[in-house]
This record gives C-alpha cells, sequence and structure tokens, in this order.
C-alpha cells in the first residue's frame, strides 16, 4: 500500500473502528476479490462491532492499493460518505503509464484500478473465455465512438451477461482508446422507485466524490436524473456506464441521459423507448457440450482430456448454462459421485 493511503487509514481508524458495521462492507470486498472467506470469518467471529472493525482495517493496512480503493468504494455504497471522505485525499494513483507490461490478457494495474473504482465485478473463480461475444461487445461500444448509446446484452437469467458486461471492459487497450474517462457499473435488478433513487444518489456520490457540484443528495428520481446527467457530461464525458441486470422500461428512463451505456437484461424490449443509437448482443442459454466440460474441468482441477466418460453425460443431463452457477457444478459433482 502506498505510504500516503496507509497514513491517511491510520489517521482516520479511530473514527472508522467506531462508526463502521463490517458486514457488507466485507461482502463487497469479497466481491472486489481483495478479502477472503477466512478473512471475513476471522473478522465476525470478534465479540463486539468496534473490534470487527478494528480487525478488518488491520486486515487492510497489511494489504495493497486496491484493498484500499474497494474499501473506501464500500463505504461509498453502504452509505458511510462521511467516513469516505475522511479516507478521499488518500485514494492511490496507479498510473498507466506501463503500456501493459505486467498485463495478462489485457489486464494491467490500470485496468485493475479502473474498473475496482468503477465497482465492476471480479472474475468468478471457475471462468471460461467466450471470445466472440466479448468481441461483438467491444465493436459495438467502440461504434459509438464516443457519442451517446446503447449496447443491450440481453439473454436468460444465468446464460452469463453479467459475466460477458464484465469481460467486455477488461482490457487496457480497449479501456485507453474508448473510455478513458473510466467505467460506471450499477447492479440494478428489480426496483420500486424509492430503490431507484437510492441507486441513483449513490451513483451520483460515487461521480461527484469532491462535492464539487453539490453537497446534499438529490431528493427525488428528476433531480437525480438531472444531476446524473451533468456529471457525467462536465465530469465524466468519455466514460462508460454499466447498468445490469435491469428489468424495467420506466426504470432506463433515468439513465436516458445522452450518456454511452452497457446493460444487461432478460428482456431486450426495456430498450424500446430510449434515444440514441443502439446496438443488442444476444446470448444463448446453453454452453455448449465443450464448454461445459472446461468448466468441469476447471472445477474440479482436471485437465479436459482426462475427465470420465460419464462426465460427458452429466454436462448433458445438467444443460449447464453459465460458469459461476455453483449450484448447478455442485449438481455435476454430486451425479459424478453417485455415477
Amino acid at each position: 500500500m502506498d505510504p500516503k493511503a496507509r497514513n491517511c487509514l491510520l489517521q482516520h481508524r479511530e473514527a472508522l473502528e467506531k462508526d463502521i458495521k463490517t458486514s457488507y462492507i466485507m461482502d463487497r470486498m469479497i466481491n472486489d476479490g481483495v478479502l477472503t472467506v477466512l478473512e471475513e470469518e476471522k473478522v465476525k467471529n470478534e465479540p463486539t462491532q468496534q473490534q470487527r472493525a478494528a480487525l478488518l482495517i488491520k486486515m487492510i493496512l497489511k494489504k495493497d492499493n486496491y484493498s484500499y480503493i474497494s474499501f473506501y468504494n464500500a463505504l461509498i455504497h453502504e452509505g458511510y460518505k462521511d467516513l469516505a471522505a475522511l479516507l478521499h485525499s488518500g485514494i492511490p494513483v496507479i498510473s498507466s503509464s506501463n503500456g501493459g507490461k505486467d498485463s495478462v490478457g489485457g489486464i494491467t494495474s490500470y485496468v485493475k484500478t479502473v474498473l475496482c473504482e468503477g465497482g465492476v465485478p471480479q472474475r468468478p473463480v471457475v471462468f471460461v473465455t467466450r471470445k466472440k461475444l466479448v468481441n461483438a461487445i467491444r465493436q459495438n461500444l467502440s461504434t459509438l465512438n464516443g457519442e451517446p448509446g446503447w449496447v443491450v446484452i440481453y439473454g436468460m437469467a444465468g446464460c452469463g451477461k453479467s459475466v460477458l458486461a464484465a469481460e467486455a471492459v477488461r482490457d487496457h487497450f480497449f479501456l485507453d482508446g474508448c473510455f478513458p474517462g473510466g467505467v460506471h457499473w450499477v447492479s440494478v435488478g428489480k426496483q420500486d422507485k424509492s430503490g431507484l433513487l437510492m441507486k441513483l444518489q449513490n451513483l451520483c456520490t460515487r461521480l461527484d466524490q469532491d462535492e464539487s457540484f453539490s453537497q446534499r443528495l438529490p431528493l427525488n428520481i428528476e433531480e437525480a436524473k438531472d444531476r446524473l446527467r451533468i456529471l457525467m457530461l462536465r465530469k465524466h464525458p468519455r466514460s462508460l456506464l454499466i447498468l445490469d441486470d435491469v428489468w424495467d422500461p420506466w426504470v432506463l428512463k433515468a439513465f436516458d441521459n445522452q450518456c454511452q451505456i452497457l446493460l444487461t437484461t432478460r428482456d431486450k424490449s426495456v430498450t424500446d423507448s430510449v434515444m440514441g443509437p443502439k446496438y443488442v448482443v444476444s446470448v444463448e442459454s446453453g454452453l455448449g457440450k465443450e464448454k461445459g466440460l472446461e468448466i468441469l474441468s476447471l472445477f474440479v482441477n482436471m485437465k479436459k482430456g482426462d475427465l470420465p466418460e460419464q462426465a460427458h453425460s452429466i454436462i448433458k443431463e445438467c444443460k449447464v448454462v453459465e460458469c459461476c452457477h455453483w449450484g448447478i457444478l455442485t449438481d455435476l459433482l454430486h451425479k459424478w459421485n453417485l455415477s
């Protein structure tokens, strides 16, 4: 961790330990891949809230810059705006000037920082590539060419839309060339008006961390829509907004603000009334036999060619659809053990 970040965390340690509740914060940090489930259990075993917070901060101090950024974002997301403000000056800046020398498949430290700051989910533990679909998404995003528009990823539940959306922006040269202003991920889901307002308020807070536009949250959806439009236009003009798991057309009206937007949905008709160019990428529900075998081989840590014959019938019976569906994988292994 950078000395500046570490000193900032130490300086405000007492205030953080006194006020934060660790449960949801740890959930977000685990999702970002900077905290392990074992570490979470150690924190949960502490008898008091303050002791749990103290142990979590102690762990963060021993970690890297991404952990600091993840912790900061978790504070923002969970409503600890004042505490996040204390840490704002210590946010480490990781340069993209290395040209990708430390990258693996285009994933440089620059990419990791941008996606972590933007709340983009990590790859699932068991991950298989779907290059054709990822390339189709990137091509459509590139077609926007910096102008407002929509790229829609749609398909049945569990077909991997969210994983594909995250993977599409997990590349140094693509991000640097198309979205140098960053990426901002919003998990939308099925919302009522109060839930949508909260999502918009959190997004506006993330986009205006120095409070240069307003020191108070928008009070209603219309005000939030106006605030979001101004923030995207003036502070984040070349950035991408990703709306994950959109259910209802009326929700999109709040985000229809002349932005560049990538969204995932089960129903492509949710975008029928939005303004601007629109490009659609369809995701089929099945990954196919070969991808199913690849997932199973990764999960059990075996080479695909070494899988027993019954693995083929198991894949066919279970109709594997998505690599991060642990229930399906568990079902696969259960059937394997019985066969």
